[in-house]
C-alpha cells in the first residue's frame, strides 16, 4: 500500500498543533458578560516545567479577553495572564494599577502593560493579569491594536516589574510562535460566539 508521507507529515503536524493549544476558559453569564482565556499548559494533564516559556525562572503565560456592559456600552479588555514561581521574598508584591509587565517582540518594538488583577504578595509565587495597555494612556482601541500586532510579531522577552524590582524572562525560541498562538486562538474564540462552559477545549 502506497503511501503519501509529505500528507502523513502534515497531519501529523496538525495533530501536534491542536493538541499545543486549548482554551481554558470559555465562559458568558446570564448578564451577557463574557471571559475567554487559553490554557498556560501545553498538553493535557497537570502542569510542569516544560510548559514554563523561558529557561531562566518559571512562568507560565496565557492570554485572555473579557467584555461586559457598563451604562449600555459593550467593554472589552484584553489582555494577558502571568504565573511566576519565584521563592523570593525580596521581590514585594504585584500591585494593581502599578505593577507592569513590559513584552519586547521580534521587531524590537515594546508593549507596556498595566496589571488589572488583584494585588499578591506571596513571597513564593505571584499571579497577574495584565492589559494590553499603558497605565492611564490606553484605550480599548489601544489594546486591540496591540493584541492585533501579538497575533503576527512573537514576544522574545517577557520583563514583569514589582512594587521593589524587575524580573526579566526570555522566551525560549520554540516558545515564540506558540506565544503569538494564544491571541489567535483567542481571537478565533471571540469571533466565534458566546458559549457557556468552563472546561479545557482543544483548538
Amino acid at each position: 500500500m502506497k503511501v503519501n508521507l509529505k500528507a502523513l507529515v502534515l497531519s501529523l503536524l496538525i495533530g501536534t498543533a491542536t493538541q499545543a493549544q486549548t482554551i481554558f476558559v470559555n465562559n458568558t453569564d446570564t448578564a451577557g458578560n463574557r471571559i475567554v482565556q487559553t490554557s498556560n499548559q501545553k498538553g493535557g494533564g497537570e502542569i510542569n516545567l516544560d510548559d514554563s516559556v523561558s529557561n531562566r525562572g518559571v512562568i507560565f503565560f496565557a492570554a485572555g479577553y473579557q467584555s461586559a456592559t457598563t451604562a449600555g456600552k459593550l467593554v472589552g479588555t484584553y489582555y494577558i495572564d502571568l504565573n511566576i514561581v519565584h521563592n523570593d521574598n525580596r521581590l514585594g508584591c504585584l500591585r494593581q494599577l502599578e505593577s507592569r509587565a513590559i513584552l519586547t517582540l521580534e521587531d524590537g518594538t515594546k508593549i507596556e502593560c498595566i496589571q488589572i488583577s488583584d494585588s499578591d504578595c506571596d513571597n513564593a509565587a505571584f499571579h497577574g493579569a495584565f492589559a494590553l495597555m499603558p497605565k492611564g494612556g490606553g484605550t480599548t482601541e489601544t489594546m486591540q491594536q496591540n493584541f492585533d500586532t501579538l497575533m503576527t510579531t512573537g514576544i522574545i522577552e517577557i520583563k514583569v516589574i514589582t512594587t521593589e524590582k524587575e524580573l526579566v524572562y526570555k522566551v525560549k525560541k520554540d516558545f515564540v510562535p506558540y506565544l503569538k498562538k494564544h491571541f489567535a486562538l483567542i481571537d478565533k474564540t471571540v469571533k466565534g460566539g458566546s458559549k457557556v462552559t468552563n472546561s479545557i477545549k482543544t483548538n
